[in-house]
């Protein structure tokens, strides 16, 4: 049944979600999350107090929300980014273009994917579990296939890659080692390269 404002009650609950989501977004993108709280997202969303509740356990649920709705664009826009590359090694350096991109010049989005998530608690480092995976699975995907390694084998192969770039993205957002955006994509396809050559060849990679 739709109320005065043509929306059913499950599409309301579904905006208020989104507008929590959106508020945790930029609070932890700019305060951090210890910094964050609930009544500031409740103030910053226009929502009232009972609101949150209705979507969230806790702030680290929300925190885990925020990570998630972050990597569900990061993959979209990293399979677009591939279909469009000719060969895996493209593929692959269109994939970290393409994540390198959406944090250049948008700090609170960096800080969220590579900081905040490691502050939160048990449901937040979970979906940052998950995310990590999911990207991994998309440069496993782009490896070429070895008899001497099995499915899981190649997608720990494509989870170390993708857990050596987050370093690599946080010492970029920090400044260290004079780190510049394009470095970063070329130390990436270093280890992506050499992974794939090693593949390749038949030979267990070591």
């Amino acid at each position: 049944m739709r109320d005065y404002d043509g929306k059913t009650a499950a599409e309301r609950a579904a905006e208020r979600r989104t507008r929590l989501i959106d508020a945790g977004s930029e609070l932890f993108g700019e305060r951090g999350f210890a910094a964050t709280s609930i009544r500031s997202v409740l103030q910053r969303s226009a929502l009232r107090d009972r609101y949150f509740g209705e979507s969230f356990a806790d702030l680290d649920s929300l925190l885990a929300a925020v990570y998630t709705r972050l990597i569900d664009e990061e993959v979209v826009a990293c399979r677009a980014a591939i279909a469009n590359a000719s060969g895996a090694s493209e593929g692959a350096r269109a994939m970290i273009d393409t994540l390198t991109r959406s944090l250049d010049g948008n700090p609170g989005r960096a800080r969220v994917k590579l900081r905040e998530i490691l502050s939160g608690g048990p449901v937040s480092r979970q979906q940052r579990q998950a995310g990590l995976h999911r990207l991994a699975q998309l440069v496993a995907d782009l490896l070429p296939p070895n008899s001497t390694r099995s499915k899981t084998d190649t997608h720990l192969l494509g989870l170390a890659i993708v857990a050596a770039a987050d370093e690599l993205l946080l010492a970029w957002m920090d400044g260290e080692q004079g780190l510049t955006r394009s470095t970063v994509v070329d130390l990436v396809m270093l280890m992506f390269d050499a992974v794939a050559q090693r593949m390749s060849s038949g030979r267990p990679p070591t």
